[in-house]
């Protein structure tokens, strides 16, 4: 199956990107706190499919001696957007609407995920020097202290669980699970190792995502070969943590994934510049685009509506798929490709019943019904008869409507 695609220059490098609630498409990036001459902002753009175009409706340019976004989440159901940014020590004591989330005196340290949680009620982030906090939202207040779940590593990615019971922190040499409600709020209580994924082969967690819709009831982890070339997506009962199945994406890393909002879709982009759909419940694969960009991919995001895709690199280009309303080996129905259905046979019924008078046709077989039958031997209509002399006398009556109906299915 071939998809149309088209690219965009975008004027700066682009670290992370999402789509809001409306199809709004959200990109952040630049050119870092130095002086590079590239400025560090965000910006909201529609996507023109038609016109293979995007349209820049919005801009917010951070000040001097801020940096770059480098990661941003957008609501689930609301138009807003938290993105992380290493700001100067002047500006995050004066700012109103940013929060401190690391606390690393190292200047190559910064904060590395932001996720909202399914329902938009929680925040979490995740930083390089290994520490993850976690936001009520939109009062930003902290659900408890600062979680560390590493000394030696970075918060490569979080995400929480349907019930926002855990929040899964993944990081290279395993996934640890958070608990969230009771008394042991902020503690590890589960810890996911990759020895066991792939036989003979070390291998590193790359990220991981709670399934929904769907797959509610999976999680989906990305794991990179460290000492043989290759990648591979492992799917997890959420509940237990089980491996239930591992499935070789390919010989490169994975640099970017993103899961549809029903849960169908996982994409995923790797360091040969690729970019792969897959069903999420199968693992079996979509749809394939070799040669996105030019540069390794640095985010990915799938619409709202399931209706497109959207890539971004440091090579300061965004790519645009066009995705179908149903795949031809996807197992789940695209909504919008439900609700046009149910649309198209509620027009022909609202049609064929303004078109066609049916009240004498049923008034004769109601009155019919009602005569009394004395000869025991007579033979009685069958109701599937009667239904299908109404079929039949609709078609009769009908047969325009029919005829362009037919050629539609």
């Amino acid at each position: 199956m071939s998809c149309s695609t088209f690219k965009v220059s975008v004027g700066i490098p682009i670290f992370g990107l999402a789509f809001t609630s409306s199809n709004q498409l959200i990109m952040g990036g630049g050119g870092g706190a130095g002086r590079s001459g590239v400025k560090n902002k965000l910006s909201s753009y529609k996507v023109d499919v038609r016109r293979k175009d995007l349209e820049e409706d919005a801009t917010f340019q951070f000040e001097a001696g801020e940096d770059a976004p480098m990661c941003l989440d957008a609501h689930p159901t609301k138009p807003f957007v938290v993105t992380g940014v290493n700001s100067s020590v002047e500006n995050m004591s004066e700012g109103q609407k940013t929060i401190n989330t690391l606390s690393s005196t190292k200047q190559e340290d910064f904060q590395r995920v932001v996720r909202f949680s399914q329902d938009g009620t929680l925040v979490a982030t995740g930083t390089t020097d290994g520490k993850v906090h976690v936001f009520r939202y939109p009062e930003f207040e902290l659900l408890s202290e600062p979680m560390i779940v590493s000394t030696e590593d970075e918060v490569l990615d979080v995400d929480f669980n349907l019930e926002k019971e855990k929040l899964t922190c993944c990081l290279k040499d395993g996934l640890k699970l958070i608990n969230l409600r009771g008394k042991n709020v902020g503690q590890v209580v589960q810890t996911i190792s990759t020895k066991s994924i792939v036989k003979n082969q070390k291998t590193q967690f790359r990220a991981f995502r709670y399934g929904r819709g769907y797959t509610k009831d999976f999680g989906f982890a990305i794991v990179n070969g460290v000492t043989k070339p290759g990648s591979y997506v492992v799917k997890y009962d959420a509940y237990s943590f089980e491996q239930l199945k591992v499935v070789n994406i390919g010989a490169k890393p994975v640099t970017a994934i993103s899961l549809s909002q029903d849960g169908s879709i996982l994409a995923f982009a790797t360091a040969d510049l690729s970019i792969t759909l897959m069903n999420a419940q199968t693992l079996k694969v979509l749809y394939k685009l070799k040669d996105a960009h030019s540069f390794p991919i640095t985010s990915i995001a799938i619409s709202p509506d399931r209706l497109l895709l959207a890539s971004a690199s440091a090579d300061s280009t965004c790519c645009i798929v066009s995705l179908p309303l149903q795949f031809n080996n996807l197992s789940t129905v695209n909504p919008i490709f439900t609700v046009l259905l149910a649309l198209s046979i509620a027009g022909f019924l609202l049609l064929v019943l303004t078109v066609l008078d049916l009240d004498a046709y049923f008034e004769e077989k109601l009155a019919l019904s009602k005569a009394v039958v004395t000869d025991v031997n007579a033979i009685v209509p069958a109701t599937t008869t009667a239904i299908e002399s109404i079929v039949e006398t609709i078609i009769s009556k009908a047969p325009i409507i029919t005829s362009v109906i037919k050629d539609e299915l």
